[in-house]
């Protein structure tokens, strides 16, 4: 049945394929590094990527990948990876009510703010994972190139995901010395300036010290007040030192660490959606909406509204050749990272729902991998462990909220808290084969094996030393005697199946296979068709959540994607044109969703559910253009996805319940539309110019599942323009920017609690940007 959904979904999907809108998969090329001709099928004009482990052309690769070189990523401003929605098809960001990025590919991702939450697109810097999402700040510092892999990863990457993944790699030290420097101002007052060393220190040591920081830029205003918020102080820095002591071995050893003291963004009133109408405050229900413009916002005055986060990471690489075919190499990596911010969750001044979010995260992480050549074949095995360790707190300031109150006449719920423990090991060994049957037809398969042991501890917690009395009381009501053992002030409230309140401890022990299988068939002008069929996991989790059950703290399990997809990749009009094309369908079990429950003492509350069954199809395709000679790059792309659940009953995030069967997925536009468009010229024999621009089209999607207006997510095309001049050696450089150029109103997320809020996309900016090479 499976396979025959899979075939007639293919099929519409390639219907669409024909007329969707395609941006690059093979964007233009960074530097001379990036194009290495006598990569496997390269052409002067490729990027090479090592998406399979070895240097290739993007356009040599059987599966959908999006390139970009370093240069194009400064030129149109792309410094997070959720700037990467600009550049890459299918890729949405959202970011969570606790300012947790959320990556989606293809429909394919994972709305959490959970610190220790498993993404289901992996993040990775130079092939070191990222284990969580609100690592990944400043993994675009300095880079050479990213490759997006889109559908189930596990058998070329360290972690399964059932999305895709995102790999930086850095720019590394070159054989000369180097330097650079660029400084931006833009509206807001905001500004950055980063800067770059790099060079060799003797004949075998070669380093490259980069640094970046952001500040200013106060874009958010208090529409109530006079007041202002959005301001940036982000620090970052990376030194990257590669020692090759012999021939034959180079080590690399890559430091980086960043600190992000920024104000966190307010979101916007829409509605008042009281939990108990009848203890709603009137001051509260009098707080006015916001005004439809993205700069509008209200929050709690005595809030900070910050966050203090810091980030360290050493990683060690080894890469020994064993022999001319046959190469080890080992990956080591170390993270802490610590938290402690601030937001409010529910758009106004008063306290229905502020929240401090502290906590920390260590990491360790090694891989050994061999690869090599024997013949026809291309082959990997590999092995890696992983132990990460998060601790996290919420503590909730809920004094005007209309649900507050637990039992009449015992103290009011003023402070909430919970906090979690998880430490999380996961093994795994995996192997790939690459075999040419013949000089056109290849074929590809890999397999891994992933043990994941997760160990939660947590609870809800008395914050304001008053609770702990009402929750005395409701284990009498509920058993009929006090608890066995009183709850002190600032103890756990947290009710067992029993109803006695205490500490919720839990183990969640899975394992899986993944898998990949392919045909890649190669023509003469280096064309290739392809067909894949990959199976993709991604480890459960425990939430983080205020409940006063143990019901609330039930882990979500592993979820599973079977992806079947076909494509084709063809170089047209003498390598001028490349168009590449694919049509896919994802049979996915168990996805995890952020959904509701219905707490016993506080009502809906949110809780980490599984979607028992659910499918995506749909198509994407991209058309580059580079004419020789002209100085024009133009880039179309496009993405069209179909998703639909089709078992599911439960709560959707504005309480309703029932069956949501035949819903679309939150957080799922149906079409992404991408284009850029950039013209270069010489001026004179030293200087010459470039204008461009950049259009983002998201059709319209909503938060959560059924789709009411209320928590609708807008649809939005976003313009960016640019202009400048540079000298034709590259050492000096001056560009105009505009971003969201017609300052279009638009919103990324929507969440519904005592209140209805958005949080809006950034308005207009525009602004200079200088730099210099040496």
């Amino acid at each position: 049945m499976a396979c025959s959904r899979a075939l007639s979904r293919a099929g519409a999907a390639w219907c669409v394929l024909a007329a969707a809108p395609a941006v690059a998969q093979n964007a233009p090329p960074a530097d001379a590094a990036a194009t290495a001709p006598e990569a496997d099928g390269a052409s002067a004009s490729d990027i090479i990527v090592t998406a399979q482990r070895r240097a290739q052309s993007v356009n040599s690769v059987p599966m959908s990948i999006t390139a970009i070189g370093g240069d194009q990523l400064a030129a149109q401003g792309i410094s997070s990876t959720a700037d990467l929605v600009k550049l890459v098809p299918g890729l949405t960001f959202t970011q969570s009510q606790v300012s947790t990025p959320v990556y989606t590919l293809r429909g394919v991702g994972f709305y959490e703010s959970t610190l220790s939450a498993s993404p289901a697109v992996s993040i990775y810097v130079d092939e070191v994972p990222l284990p969580f999402a609100i690592l990944t700040e400043g993994a675009s510092l300095d880079i050479g190139r990213v490759e997006v892999l889109k559908g189930p990863q596990g058998t070329l990457y360290g972690q399964n995901a059932t999305g895709g993944a995102i790999n930086y790699i850095s720019a590394k030290p070159g054989d000369a010395f180097a330097a650079g420097a660029d400084a931006s101002l833009g509206r807001f007052g905001a500004f950055d300036v980063s800067g770059f060393v790099s060079g060799p220190i003797t004949d075998t040591l070669g380093a490259r010290i980069s640094l970046k920081t952001e500040q200013g830029g106060t874009w958010q205003r208090n529409y109530l007040r006079d007041d202002t918020l959005g301001a940036a102080r982000r620090v970052s820095g990376r030194a990257i030192f590669v020692w090759r002591p012999l021939d034959a071995l180079t080590l690399t050893a890559n430091l980086n660490a960043w600190s992000d003291t920024s104000d966190v963004q307010a979101p916007q009133l829409i509605a008042h959606t009281p939990y108990n109408p009848a203890n709603a405050y009137a001051r509260v229900l009098a707080v006015p909406l916001a005004p439809a413009d993205a700069r509008a916002a209200n929050w709690s005055q005595d809030w900070p509204m910050r966050r203090d986060d810091h980030f360290y990471q050493g990683s060690l690489r080894a890469d020994w050749e064993l022999s001319d075919s046959v190469k080890l190499t080992s990956i080591s990596s170390w993270l802490r990272f610590r938290t402690n911010s601030y937001q409010d969750l529910d758009a106004t001044q008063f306290r229905q729902l502020d929240s401090n979010t502290p906590g920390h995260i260590r990491s360790f992480y090694q891989e050994l991998r061999l690869t090599g050549t024997t013949g026809a074949a291309r082959w990997i095995l590999g092995a890696n462990y992983e132990r990460d360790r998060a601790r996290e707190s919420q503590i909730l300031r809920t004094d005007d909220l209309s649900s507050n109150v637990i039992i009449p006449g015992l103290p009011i719920l003023t402070r909430s808290g919970v906090f979690t423990e998880q430490s999380v090991r996961s093994y795994a060994g995996y192997a790939n084969l690459e075999y040419d049957l013949t000089s056109r037809l290849t074929a590809q398969g890999g397999v891994r094996y992933t043990r994941n042991i997760r160990d939660f501890q947590g609870c809800g917690y008395d914050a304001d030393g008053t609770t702990y009395l009402s929750f005395n009381v409701l284990t009498q009501l509920f058993t009929g005697a006090p608890p066995l053992t009183p709850i002190p002030a600032g103890g756990c409230l947290t009710f067992s199946p029993t109803f006695q309140p205490g500490l919720v401890t839990d183990r969640l022990s899975q394992d899986n296979v993944s898998w990949r299988g392919g045909l890649t068939y190669t023509f003469d002008n280096r064309a290739i068709v392809y067909a894949n069929v990959s199976k993709g996991w991604k480890a459960g989790g425990f939430p983080t959540v205020p409940a006063s059950s143990f019901t609330g703290f039930l882990p979500a399990t592993q979820e599973s994607l079977l992806a079947y997809e076909a494509g084709f990749k063809l170089p047209l009009a003498d390598r001028t044109v490349q168009l590449n094309g694919a049509g896919f369908y994802y049979d996915y079990r168990n996805k995890q969703v952020r959904g509701r429950i219905l707490d016993p003492i506080f009502g809906l509350l949110e809780k980490l559910v599984n979607i028992p069954k659910s499918e995506l199809y749909g198509a994407e395709a991209a058309v580059v253009w580079t004419p020789r000679g002209t100085g024009l790059t133009a880039n179309v792309s496009g993405t069209w996805v179909k998703s639909r659940i089709i078992d599911f009953t439960g709560y959707n995030g504005t309480g309703a319940f029932g069956s949501y069967a035949g819903s679309a997925f939150p957080f799922t536009p149906e079409w992404q539309v991408l284009g850029d468009l950039q013209y270069q010229w010489s001026l004179d024999e030293r200087w010459k110019a470039t204008v461009g621009g950049n259009v983002n089209y998201n059709s319209a999607t909503n938060s959560t599942f059924g789709d009411p207006a209320i928590l609708a997510i807008n649809a939005r095309t976003l313009v960016d323009l640019r202009a400048g001049v540079e000298t034709q050696d590259g050492t000096l450089r001056a560009q105009l920017w505009g971003r969201n150029v017609f300052n279009t109103y638009y919103w990324n997320t929507t969440f519904q609690a005592d209140t209805v809020w958005r949080m809006a996309g950034r308005p207009a900016t525009y602004g200079i940007t200088v730099g210099w090479r040496y």
